[in-house]
């Protein structure tokens, strides 16, 4: 029985791979896709998806003081130690990859749709508001953008703004 589950699993997943079938979409997928990564970073060798985010206080004048923009998941420093226990770089490859997942989520949106209807906008919204939470309690608003980025070996070559948040009230 068990060997012909296998078999049965080797099908389907071959199966998977011919057919071509089309884009399945909608909000209960989002459920699952923490356990999927987005394997499209294999497709070429060239820019990857950043995420920047700054913060603001309002002043009692109503001006916005802003923070500079922060890279939310820089490196973590690597340690003998992490090979059993990483929790901080488990969770920063999770925050990547849902970074991924927004940059492939704008990339398939239609010309002129608006993304803050994108469950992956929503996600990118709370993970910039903890980030900035870290930096900054007393902050009131915030704005996002994501990037494009070509490195090189030692520092950026090339950096393109994807998309860039609406100032928005912080939430938290």
């Amino acid at each position: 029985m068990t060997e012909a589950l296998f078999v049965l699993y080797f099908v389907i997943l071959v199966a998977t791979l011919v057919i071509k079938t089309p884009i399945i979409r909608g909000p209960w997928l989002f459920l699952l896709r923490a356990f999927f990564p987005n394997w499209k970073f294999f497709h070429a060798v060239g820019y990857v998806p950043h995420l920047y985010a700054r913060s603001a206080v309002q002043l009692a004048s109503g001006e916005m003081q802003w923070s500079g923009w922060v890279l939310i998941y820089p490196r973590h420093l690597r340690r003998l130690s992490h090979l059993v226990h990483n929790p901080d770089t488990n969770i920063g490859l999770a925050q990547q990859n849902m970074v991924d997942h927004f940059w492939a989520d704008l990339h398939d949106l239609p010309e002129g749709e608006d993304p803050r209807s994108l469950v992956s906008y929503k996600m990118m919204q709370r993970l910039v508001d903890q980030v900035l939470r870290a930096h900054d309690v007393n902050f009131t608003h915030r704005q996002f953008e994501l990037r494009m980025v070509l490195d090189g070996r030692s520092d950026n070559v090339d950096t393109q703004v994807m998309m860039t948040s609406p100032v928005e009230v912080a939430t938290c």
